[in-house]
């Protein structure tokens, strides 16, 4: 028996129709046939269906392999979190949260220019997301690119205009950061000659900080 918040197989013990619809508790014997059929196989080929639209795979399902793969990642499972939303990431591509989990799983390796190809993915997708912003922030200031953590960790907090939530608290205090690396940098160049910044160790508070462990939640797509 089945409750409200377990996902329905996929197959055969639901029936579907040829768009991939759930039609009644009654098997459809032909459920392969339906699925996955010369017309269906085309409109993936043309880009018409998704992967996640051509094995009708619900809702449900997709919330349940988010959230065992955020468990993965919250433990520490890297790789396993990795493969896991790389598979979500190919079965809905236009998805923003999994490219940001996926960016937080490359981020907490040090992977740090994968985990940006990712923020950027998910902020192409989705601009008002907090998360991506606040993420690709600190990236680019472990990365030493503080004018540009600078100017995401701005975003990050103009898109909270309540200042009330807690990615955009923590992007105040990182470009407080960002701005001191600046200014010091300046009068770096100002006082000795140009002299680049040194900004792994101001960049440390940022990493015990672990932004990357609170990506947006995986219950955001019920």
């Amino acid at each position: 028996m089945t409750t409200k918040n377990t996902p329905e197989p996929i197959s055969p013990d639901v029936p579907i129709t040829a768009d991939g619809q759930l039609i009644s508790s009654e098997v459809t014997k032909d459920w392969k046939e339906i699925l996955y059929s010369p017309e269906r196989q085309g409109k993936l080929l043309k880009g018409e269906l998704s992967l996640r639209d051509y094995h009708a795979i619900s809702g449900p399902e997709m919330l349940q392999m988010a959230q065992i793969a955020f468990h993965l990642y919250s433990s520490g499972k890297f790789q396993d979190a990795e493969t896991m939303f790389n598979g979500l990431i190919a079965l809905d591509p236009a998805e923003a949260y999994y490219h940001t989990a996926l960016g937080c799983v490359f981020m907490a390796q040090e992977e740090f220019e994968k985990a940006k190809t990712e923020f950027d993915t998910a902020i192409v997708l989705n601009p008002k997301e907090l998360a991506s912003f606040l993420n690709r922030g600190e990236v680019f200031l472990r990365m030493g690119q503080v004018n540009e953590a600078a100017q995401d960790l701005k975003q990050c907090v103009d898109l909270d205009p309540t200042g009330k939530d807690p990615l955009a608290l923590r992007a105040r205090v990182l470009a407080a950061a960002a701005l001191e690396m600046i200014e010091n940098a300046q009068n770096d160049s100002e006082g000795k000659g140009a002299k680049p910044a040194a900004p792994a160790k101001k960049a440390e508070p940022a990493k015990k900080a672990e932004p990357a462990k609170k990506p947006a939640p995986p219950a955001k797509k019920k």
